[in-house]
């Protein structure tokens, strides 16, 4: 286990320290801010870990960071006036900068379209504009763009390079990405870090699921990026092809987009004799990963962590908007501090998590983070029989249950036009009826709504129904018309 180490409050050995670093100084994803007239680029030093009083990341470069982009920035200029705050003000002490609005989606949708196509946020010349991603859309309320300089694209690629290190990859590893290389952010940006690292990267997205299975064979990959519906569909059809997936060679699977339950984590990492790593991403560049506990480790979950010295990303309540404590869960608000391109603030990601406090994980890392496995959509709300059923409760409750690998809901009308919800659990073998009946009365204690539970054995058709290798899970289906 790698300890916090005694002088200073500085960087353990593991998270938030590598050779021939200097105390309080950042060899890699340092800020680059720009003097005003004169252009030039100037370092940042910053503390390698949070202060006391801001847990999320390094209050002495966030304020820096904040002061210069509201001078530069009509869009920082308009979060403070929205919040009725200078920018003096707004970074005055943490509880100060709690009462800046955070900066939704769709204040970015309307600020590009205003501004077509980088909104008033752009602030450096559009030539030096290096890399354009998109959201997925996947919420329904359009599609944000977000860019960077190259020498944002720089920082971030060596940020990122630096997580995937922790996880213990490396030159002499072989990654097969399927996620594709699109106008989405995860593609791209994970091809790019772990080209930083010295990996060799196999860009198999465009590939059927066959071939994609032959160049993992033939180039002996050790490391698979993926959805977990996509590793468990890989997994069929390597068990169909009579090469089960934990002959594969593959050491490491490094998966994102949905919730998980620990048996799943614990039936993939045996199904593969892989151990499973998790990243947080958003096309805002929020980002934090798994440190080399993985996704699991001893009984308990593992941590995604984010690196203070490139991001403050804060966990408050999504009511009060107070910082919750370590343990707490609440509304996950990410600020990246390495894009000069287009500085951010306070970007809320949507996301319930629960704050990992810095130092609270075993790993014995200074650097905040988040539960690994529990990530949940807060705006996510289905109306059934005229109660407001919220997925991210039922899905904490399912995902509690030992007997429960994963789950999918369907909502519909029946022949009487009757609102119907039909729940199917993939269950471990040997749990089915009694399972369902638990799993259909404790919902509708919690949520007044009855579901038709279904228990389901069979993996390897669950997995089958997976919608697209690199897509994000749709474990929720509303089939009624005009909702």
């Amino acid at each position: 286990m790698v300890h916090p180490s005694e002088d200073h409050g500085h960087a353990p050995s593991g998270l938030g320290a590598r050779a021939g670093d200097q105390p309080h100084q950042v060899a890699r994803g340092c800020q680059v801010l720009r003097d005003g007239g004169r252009g030039e680029a100037l370092p940042l030093s910053r503390a390698s870990e949070p202060s006391a009083a801001f847990a999320f990341g390094d209050w002495q470069g966030l304020t820096a960071s904040f002061v210069r982009a509201a001078r530069e920035s009509p869009f920082v200029a308009a979060q403070l006036e929205r919040s009725g705050l200078s920018a003096e003000q707004a970074v005055a002490n943490p509880p100060a900068w709690s009462r800046l609005r955070p900066t939704r989606k769709h204040d970015l949708i309307a600020d590009q379209d205003g501004a077509p196509p980088y909104g008033s946020r752009r602030c450096v010349p559009a030539p030096e504009i290096s890399l354009v991603v998109e959201s997925s859309g996947s919420t329904g309320k359009g599609r944000e763009v977000h860019y960077l300089s190259r020498d944002d694209l720089g920082r971030s690629s060596r940020a990122w390079a630096r997580y995937l290190e922790e996880m213990g990859i490396g030159a002499e590893d072989v990654v097969a990405l399927t996620f594709p290389i699109g106008m989405a952010g995860g593609g791209v940006r994970h091809w790019y870090a772990y080209v930083e690292t010295g990996a060799k990267v196999l860009r198999v997205g465009g590939l059927s699921s066959e071939r994609k299975l032959d160049a993992i064979r033939y180039y002996g990959a050790t490391t698979l990026v993926a959805t977990p519906a996509y590793v468990d569909r890989l997994a069929v059809i390597c068990a169909e092809s009579g090469c089960p997936p934990g002959e594969l060679g593959i050491r490491r699977l490094v998966v994102a987009t949905q919730s998980l339950s620990a048996e799943w984590i614990e039936e993939t990492e045996r199904l593969w004799g892989a151990k499973l790593f998790e990243w947080y991403g958003t096309s805002a560049g929020i980002a934090a990963f798994c440190c080399r506990l993985g996704m699991a480790a001893d009984g308990r979950r593992g941590t995604l962590h984010w690196n203070p010295a490139v991001a403050a990303q804060e966990v408050v309540d999504p009511r009060s908007g107070d910082p919750v404590a370590d343990g707490q869960r609440g509304e996950l608000l990410g600020t990246p501090l390495i894009n000069e391109a287009e500085p951010l603030f306070r970007v809320s990601t949507g996301d319930e998590v629960r704050f990992v406090a810095p130092r609270s994980c075993p790993c014995g890392s200074n650097w905040p983070g988040i539960e690994s496995g529990t990530v949940r959509r807060l705006d996510a709300m289905f109306k059934v029989k005229g109660i407001n059923v919220w997925p991210a409760q039922v899905e904490a409750t399912l995902l509690e249950d030992r007997e429960v690998l994963d789950y999918r809901v369907r909502i519909y009308q029946d022949g009487g036009k009757r609102e119907r919800v039909r729940l199917e659990v993939l269950a471990r073998p040997g749990h089915g009826d009694e399972l369902a009946e638990r799993v259909s009365r404790t919902l509708q204690g919690e949520t007044g709504i009855s579901f038709e539970v279904v228990a389901n054995h069979d993996r390897e058709r669950w997995s089958q129904a997976t919608a697209g290798e690199a897509a994000k899970a749709s474990r929720w289906v509303d089939e009624r018309i005009g909702t």
